[in-house]
């Protein structure tokens, strides 16, 4: 089987004896999954270190930005443990001229029994899982704004599935953006020009910025960042020209 392509440009941002953080691009799958199976993060960081590596936490395909992977089993759960004691930051551009004031999403998730998707999720009050994100503005340029985002807890699709529900889906997101048929489009045709020109940007434009937390073994307290990825940077600037 032919896998996808996939964008291989990770750097290491901190390595020691347990664990490794990487910042991920923003076309890697971490494990294997439907059509990825050799094209993962975890196999290209097994054949670089010559050793097993085990994600400490999940972060999505199109996602980019800093992920955890310990060197054994007992670490990733003694890391996982951390970091759900610490703090997590992320930044999205989405759709939409973002509120000045904080903005604190406190709605349950659960399966959006709407959706021809599966996999979606939706932000309501009838949710089985409890979540709350709070966001902080950043700037705003040409009708999309750059949004600080903090997780106070860890649910699968939570920011994206906040955004939406506060009216400000994430830009080039397939199945939690403006409009979920452009993730069927997707499925069944790829990433066709038409479709690139609806959803903006070819991947959702979310990034895993920052993770702070004491590290299990030394106690110490371990501030993870990942840089604003040029194609945030590059689109920002875009709009600030055009506007």
């Amino acid at each position: 089987i032919v896998e996808p392509e996939i964008d291989e440009n990770i750097t290491i941002l901190y390595e020691d004896e347990c664990f490794i953080a990487v910042n991920k691009t923003g076309n890697l799958p971490v494990h294997p999954s439907g059509r990825y199976f050799h094209h993962t993060l975890t196999a290209m960081l097994e054949d670089r270190c010559g050793r097993k590596v085990y994600p400490v936490h999940r972060i999505d395909r199109e996602t980019s930005g800093v992920i955890l992977l310990a060197f054994d089993g007992k670490s990733a759960g003694e890391f996982s443990e951390a970091l759900s004691k610490g703090s997590k930051e992320y930044l999205a551009l989405v759709h939409g001229n973002f509120p000045d004031e904080a903005l604190i999403v406190d709605l349950p998730l659960g399966r959006d029994n709407q959706s021809a998707v599966s996999k979606r999720r939706k932000a309501w009050p009838g949710g089985t899982q409890s979540a709350q994100t709070r966001f902080q503005k950043v700037l705003v340029a040409g009708g999309i704004s750059l949004v600080r985002c903090f997780p106070e807890t860890g649910r699968l699709h939570q920011i994206r599935a906040h955004l939406l529900a506060a009216g400000y889906p994430i830009v080039g997101d397939k199945l939690y953006g403006r409009d979920e048929s452009a993730f069927l489009t997707f499925i069944r045709y790829g990433l066709t020009a038409e479709l690139a020109k609806h959803l903006v940007l070819p991947r959702q434009a979310l990034h895993a910025a920052a993770l702070v937390f004491l590290h299990p073994h030394t106690q110490d307290e371990m501030v993870i960042r990942a840089p604003l990825p040029k194609m945030f940077a590059d689109f920002i600037r875009s709009r600030k020209a055009s506007g």
